[in-house]
């Protein structure tokens, strides 16, 4: 194995990992993945790849799934909300999910706003 290899796979790690935390919800699980994709690499056919970006994407994506899978009956008996876990930035700004979950809970708290408030016209006394 040559570093070459590992400085290509090192290029294509942060679109992996934001492909595989999209699929999983979890930051462990992708980041393992990813890695599982890694060794696949570091042990392919080098001459077969011809777009290693795209061979890697369908690796992890296939992974995912696997793991999906096999996460299906761990999460049927899961009473809770699930919810994706979120992403530390290194700059501190909020991951995508962050910001998605954000649009979110505010479009929600607008529908429910106006059932809750009551007019303030209809509590004045009369003159």
């Amino acid at each position: 194995m040559t570093t070459t290899t590992t400085e290509e796979f090192e290029v294509h790690r942060p679109r992996l990992f934001s492909l595989a935390y999209r699929l999983l919800g979890s930051a462990e699980e992708a980041e393992d993945a990813v890695q599982d994709a890694y060794l696949r690499y570091r042990g392919a056919e080098r001459a077969e790849i011809e777009h290693p970006a795209a061979w890697l994407a369908k690796v992890v994506t296939n992974l995912c799934r696997n793991r999906l899978t096999s996460a299906r009956a761990r999460r049927e008996r899961y009473v809770g909300t699930w919810l994706p876990e979120p992403v530390v930035t290194s700059d501190g700004t909020l991951g995508p999910l962050e910001s998605a979950e954000q649009r979110d809970a505010v479009s929600m708290a607008m529908l429910v706003l106006p059932e809750r408030l009551t007019p303030t016209w209809g509590h004045l006394p009369r003159p």
